[in-house]
């Protein structure tokens, strides 16, 4: 937050709040209506990025009910939602709730210019759907802050397609940010078994799955080409898979070489369980490097503060025959 404050979202739907002091107060109340039960029922959370001047924050989560409709979903499937709200001066409770649609948002990014990036899955029970331009999953989204779709969007106008469509071909983007000098969307996507990536998400482009890729599917089978003709390729991929998840981009010179690096968690229990640091030359990674490999832990997000702190979000394990039991933590980091 502009405050370096920090909001802490629980995939029960809980949000607590770091504050800068280091206190801890919450979880913070009047959140959308999420669906009961236990799993991942919210995905995200963003700060509108006029959080100053507005106080907005957005959600992608598993709703009660479909927008419109009073009834729970019941043994249906869950239905996807993205809403807002405004965050009270105290920071204890969200108002003035508004749903911006039945979107099944994976991944939230805000713009000053008012828009708001979402991103879907695509796995692979949905692989029929990712190039079916009338259905959300395996897209880029983009909507206006109030749930209007923007003029300017690639497809919209056209018929029989979903005009909130941005880009497609993606599997499951699982980081994303808004770079600060281009303004452009980047993201890192889970492939199947190999073949992550990282993107620049442009309007309009088709960035190939699940027709082309650098995984496999998970019985070692061949799932295509990893290049086709109007398909669009990543800046950069991992082979085999570290599971990567949370991006940001290093802004500040607390840490002295980071300035530019993108930062990205790791979950892979095979491959390892650390932060990544990405040496970029514009739209090239020039160098990779391994951090906190002695943690051993699961990162799920990263991000960094105005003032130049920088946070890692663990996730909580509770595997016993493992001997991987542990809880949810925030690390912050700090330059040696």
């Amino acid at each position: 937050m502009p405050d370096n404050s920090i909001l802490v979202s629980e995939g029960s739907g809980n949000i607590q709040v770091i504050h800068s002091d280091g206190t801890i107060t919450g979880p913070i109340n009047g959140m959308p209506p999420l669906r009961s039960g236990d799993g991942r029922i919210l995905m995200d959370i963003v700060a509108d990025a006029n959080f100053s001047q507005n106080r907005r924050i957005f959600f992608a989560y598993e709703a009660a009910a479909p927008a419109g409709e009073e009834e729970p979903v019941g043994e249906e499937e869950p239905v996807g939602q993205v809403a807002s709200g405004i965050l009270s001066s105290n920071m204890t409770r969200f108002e003035n709730i508004q749903i911006l649609g039945n979107y099944p948002g994976r991944r939230l990014a805000s713009t000053t210019d008012g828009k708001l990036y979402i991103t879907t899955t695509g796995y692979l029970e949905q692989r029929p759907e990712v190039m079916d331009l009338t259905t959300y999953s395996g897209k880029v989204l983009r909507i206006n802050a109030d749930g209007s779709v923007p003029d300017d969007n690639p497809y919209n106008g056209q018929v029989n397609v979903r005009p909130e469509i941005y880009a497609i071909g993606h599997r499951d983007q699982d980081g994303i940010l808004i770079h600060p000098d281009t303004g452009e969307l980047w993201s890192i996507e889970h492939g199947p078994m190999g073949g992550d990536e990282l993107n620049v998400v442009r309007p309009g482009l088709n960035y190939g799955w699940p027709y082309t890729t650098y995984g496999k599917n998970y019985d070692g089978t061949e799932i295509g080409p990893s290049q086709w003709n109007g398909t669009t390729q990543p800046l950069y991929y991992w082979f085999p898979s570290l599971a990567p998840s949370g991006l940001v981009l290093v802004q500040q010179d607390a840490f002295p070489g980071w300035q530019g690096s993108l930062l990205v968690g790791s979950l892979s229990a095979s491959q390892g369980r650390f932060l990544i640091r990405l040496v970029m030359e514009g739209e090239r990674v020039v160098a990779e490097e391994h951090l906190l490999i002695d943690y051993d832990r699961r990162i799920r997000d990263v991000t960094e503060t105005p003032d130049g702190n920088i946070y890692v979000l663990l996730d909580s394990e509770n595997n016993t025959d493992a001997g991987r039991v542990f809880p949810g933590e925030v690390l912050k980091l700090t330059p040696r």
